[in-house]
């Protein structure tokens, strides 16, 4: 049963968030109710709240909880019942489109960002019934949703990881191609690069160096916790060469924020026959490539976002098998009154030392689903 009121955490245009209480109406045939149990703040949400939304709305997209109202087409449509734990995606797709049709929803028009598509977390509170995102006590579960079921004792902190996990492996497995064995540097440590890191240990790599800037020292020892060797930014040939006598891997996987000037550091670490994974937006974003030296040593460079369906399946597999070490990453707890502080720290790079950052939307919040 669902209550009559569920609190949220409101993103508003002018960079600060408010505390509102919103009515639940009952759910029809296709939609139903989660109750929120976490919801991971990730880079997304930070440049949207930094930016300024366009209008008001509940941020969060990695949200976990138990789904408490349903509609019977709904339950069958999604196989789930009232009493489930659940991941949600981000993406609202349309259902009908070529992408969709071919299992790509990530590509489908109706979830991109960039052409005015819309996700969890970016729908306003003025679209009925206003709970359109993790950050608040219940979500609303429309018709177009896409969730996966949980198993029974995950940790919510560790569920959390599900979507970025799944990212990470369709990104390393997927776009990388890592074959066991190989060797992999991640330029980044923050929530993805720690997934990734994670994800090529799962994958069977030989050798892991993470790199980041001297501000990311405290990320760089949970890198290290989690199996990876480790460098600041200049330093990633030099320590490479000491770890693989060559200097150069087989992989590299650009999650860096800032200008695109790590895409050229990541091209000077492969090997022949090496592949580059960028996998965030750039700012600036141009950079130079000489198609000469890809030819010659037949590299491959691969954009990636979001994650393939059956990635999210297999995270949710990993997690419950022991979570390929992602649960010693600290987690940092945020209660709903909180939200608004931690994403100006965030923007402002004041954040905690850890990237897992999770809103928790009620103070007694119990840790297993």
């Amino acid at each position: 049963m669902t209550p009559a009121t569920g609190l949220a955490s409101v993103a508003l245009p002018s960079r600060r968030t408010e505390l509102r209480e919103f009515a639940i109406p009952p759910c029809d045939a296709d939609t139903g109710w989660l109750r929120v149990e976490a919801s991971g703040i990730c880079g997304t949400d930070v440049a949207l709240y930094a930016k300024g939304v366009p209008e008001a709305c509940v941020l969060g997209h990695h949200a976990v909880g138990e789904v408490v109202a349903l509609g019977d087409r709904a339950a069958r449509r999604w196989g789930v019942h009232p009493g489930d734990h659940v991941v949600l995606e981000e993406y609202l797709p349309c259902g009908h489109c070529a992408q969709c049709r071919a299992g790509r929803y990530r590509l489908c028009p109706d979830t991109d960002l960039w052409r005015g598509g819309r996700r969890l977390g970016t729908v306003g509170v003025a679209e009925a019934p206003s709970l359109w995102g993790g950050n608040a006590q219940y979500l609303h579960l429309p018709a177009n949703a896409v969730l996966h079921r949980l198993p029974a004792g995950l940790s919510t902190a560790l569920a959390v990881w599900a979507l970025p996990l799944a990212n990470a492996l369709d990104w390393t497995l997927g776009a990388g191609a890592l074959q066991p064995g190989e060797d992999v540097v991640v330029l980044g440590p923050g929530y993805h690069g720690l997934a990734a890191v994670a994800a090529a240990r799962h994958g069977g790599a030989a050798t892991v160096l993470a790199c980041g800037l001297a501000s990311d020292r405290a990320r760089l020892r949970i890198a290290r916790d989690l199996g990876a060797a480790t460098a600041e930014t200049g330093q990633e040939a030099a320590t490479l060469r000491g770890l693989t006598g060559d200097g150069l891997a087989d992989v590299v996987f650009d999650l860096a924020g800032g200008d695109a000037a790590s895409v050229a550091t990541g091209l000077a670490l492969l090997r022949p026959g090496g592949r580059l994974v960028i996998g965030g937006i750039k700012s600036p974003a141009a950079f130079e490539l000489d198609a000469a030296d890809l030819v010659r040593r037949v590299l491959t460079v691969r954009a990636v976002r979001g994650r393939a369906p059956e990635r999210v399946a297999q995270a949710v597999a990993v997690l419950g098998s022991g979570g390929a070490g992602l649960a010693a990453v600290p987690t940092a707890h945020v209660g709903l009154d909180g939200v608004g502080e931690m994403l100006d720290r965030l923007a402002a790079g004041q954040g905690p030392d850890t990237p897992h950052v999770v809103v928790r939307p009620w103070p007694d919040g119990e840790e297993t689903l």
